[in-house]
């Protein structure tokens, strides 16, 4: 289809040119819509089976049976090919505002007062501009496919405004390279402090079953305001983490996977910012708990997050994995663990375990187990304390494949809740009940 007389004219008005560029025709290659969404609602039985609020960190124990939070994103992608084989991809995604209306995220009402958007992703692809490597500019989430899915945690998260390169061969192994610009202008002031820039310079290598990245960040002038005071915090950071690729459960057999991932960060790239930039998900990940501590109480918002001093040190590591019978039976596993060294002297951390066997039934029905426990500790102004929790659920879950990939679940979920709290007092158990609907595409 050749350009309209329309699109011409304001090719050569942007690009300021006295004479009509050569017109090539367009070429379409294809639209594209993905998508997920989860939808569903828990109930407490110590709270007469009203809603239960994020009753457990399933970034920890698991995501089935305490996953309180909604959530859909809808992603649309329009592709081109010109005459020289350049491929133009255009990505946009609209999502949930979760991080300042928490309507969205538990809220059950079918209507328009529960469906707050935003775009979350605008950016574009060029492909075969240059000899190697995919080009990107843009807002775009970043590093988020390194995801364990039976706990929604992403252990890296760069997600913010910027460009890059990805797939570059350089030396025989591909490389990425990024500048991702994040603030915290999502804030729950409305404006936040939107002026001021966290600047992160990515770096990452993929050798096969190994793949290296590295992150400097820069923020001149970090001021968290806590408690009314404006407290100075680092204005530089570094972390690297680096993810090994096994095709085997721990060695011992080839029916399944594992990946071992070890991160390390200090200043800017330590507590919850190890991994990732500014984002409201690494606001509220686990983290440091010495950090959640240090804002408690405060309005800060996203601004918490960057609340980290200059020789704060962090180390993170968790393996996950699947192994998976035969019969059909398969067992997902995830442990992790993460110990941050703070600037006063203080520490404090977190260990965790999960286990998901999933029973199959009959061709649309298996019944999904999930248990899991975490750890946490601190040592902070020379007293020391810990505490642990636990969770035990059962899912009934109907699942039909599309045949294409997606397989669409919907799943009823029995759980109960048990630990013991930090003066070593036993935890009043609870029973959540719920159901979820859960789909990608």
């Amino acid at each position: 289809m050749k350009l309209s007389k329309l699109t011409l004219a304001c090719l050569v008005a942007t690009a300021g040119l006295s004479a009509a560029p050569v017109v090539h025709a367009e070429k379409s290659d294809g639209f594209e819509f993905h998508g997920y969404f989860r939808a569903g609602a828990l109930f407490s039985e110590n709270d007469d089976f009203k809603r239960a609020k994020f009753p457990a960190s399933k970034e920890r124990l698991g995501r089935l049976g305490v996953e309180s939070d909604n959530h859909f994103e809808l992603a649309l992608q329009k592709n081109f090919v010109n005459d020289a084989d350049q491929k133009i991809r255009i990505k946009t995604r609209l999502g949930a505002n979760n991080g300042q209306l928490a309507s969205n995220q538990l809220g059950v009402n079918a209507d328009a007062a529960n469906s707050e958007v935003g775009l979350v992703e605008t950016f574009v692809e060029f492909e075969n501009v240059s000899e190697t490597g995919v080009i990107w500019g843009g807002k775009r989430f970043y590093g988020k496919e390194n995801y364990i899915f039976m706990t929604d945690f992403f252990y890296t998260d760069m997600s913010g405004t910027g460009f890059g390169i990805e797939g570059v061969q350089l030396g025989g192994n591909a490389w990425d390279f990024a500048y991702i610009a994040s603030d915290d202008s999502g804030d729950t002031n409305f404006w936040g402090d939107s002026n001021n820039i966290m600047h992160a310079l990515h770096a990452g290598v993929n050798f096969g079953s190994l793949e290296v990245m590295a992150m400097a960040k820069f923020m001149p002038d970090n001021v968290v305001t806590l408690f009314g005071n404006d407290e100075v915090f680092a204005e530089s950071g570094f972390e690297m983490t680096g993810i090994y690729n096994s095709d085997s459960v721990f060695g011992l057999s080839d029916k399944g996977f594992t990946k071992y991932i070890v991160q390390a960060g200090k200043g800017l790239g330590s507590g919850n910012l190890l991994g990732g930039t500014i984002t409201t998900y690494n606001t509220y990940k686990p983290g440091s708990d010495y950090q959640s501590w240090l804002t408690t109480g405060t309005d800060c918002g996203t601004s918490c997050v960057k609340a980290v001093d200059e020789d704060n040190m962090s180390v993170r590591g968790l393996v996950w994995g699947g192994y998976f019978f035969e019969n059909g039976i398969s067992v997902f596993h995830s442990i992790q663990a993460q110990y941050n060294d703070f600037e006063d002297k203080s520490s404090d951390g977190w260990v965790s375990a999960m286990v998901r066997p999933s029973f199959p039934v009959a061709q649309n029905f298996f019944i999904a187990t999930e248990g899991g426990m975490m750890y946490n500790y601190e040592d902070r102004n020379g007293e020391s304390n810990s505490s642990y929790d636990y969770k035990l659920t059962v899912a009934p879950t109907m699942v039909v494949s599309s045949g294409f990939g997606p397989n669409p679940e919907i799943r009823l979920l029995a759980s109960y809740l048990g630990g013991e709290d930090r003066d070593g007092n036993s935890k009043d158990g609870d029973f959540i009940v719920g159901f979820q609907a859960d789909m990608w595409w």
